[in-house]
């Protein structure tokens, strides 16, 4: 695999759910990136607003909180966000809340070890893709990577 997506589409035959990807600007306070669980489908939210190595980054995070299976059930359709009227709160952040079990230490860390290994095999991946495309960048003159 040299690409996000094609990482994405690995995991999603996986589990059987399909992986969908959502650039977004995150607000103040808001993580760089975090799973949105529906009923049918996982959705993982990053951060537009950054270098393409460092939404890789985030992504790769987000894929193994779900590789992990460190997020709970997806909600019932009778706990989707559409059917609650809660109207001071804003609906994606309901249907986050909803979707997501709260994360101990122990789990970010193994999300962050994962991760960053996710992000290393797509870094070192031969292709054409986004971040094979920075790999030469990495490497000393000798042609290790560092």
């Amino acid at each position: 695999m040299s690409t996000v997506e094609e990482l994405c589409a690995a995991v999603a035959e996986r589990s059987g759910r399909e992986v969908r990807l959502v650039p977004r600007r995150m607000r103040l306070g808001e993580p760089s990136g975090f799973v949105e669980r529906r009923a049918d489908e996982d959705i993982i939210h990053f951060e537009q607003e950054t270098s393409g190595l460092h939404q890789a980054h985030i992504i790769c995070h987000e894929l193994a909180h779900l590789l992990c299976g460190h997020l709970g059930e997806p909600p019932a359709e009778d706990e989707d966000a559409a059917h609650v009227e809660l109207p001071t709160i804003d609906a994606d952040m309901l249907r986050l809340v909803l979707g997501r079990s709260h994360y101990d230490g122990a789990a970010e860390e193994e999300a962050e070890i994962l991760g960053a290994e996710l992000t290393r095999t797509l870094l070192l991946a031969p292709g054409d893709g986004t971040t094979s495309q920075l790999a030469p960048a990495l490497e000393n003159r000798k042609g290790q990577h560092v």
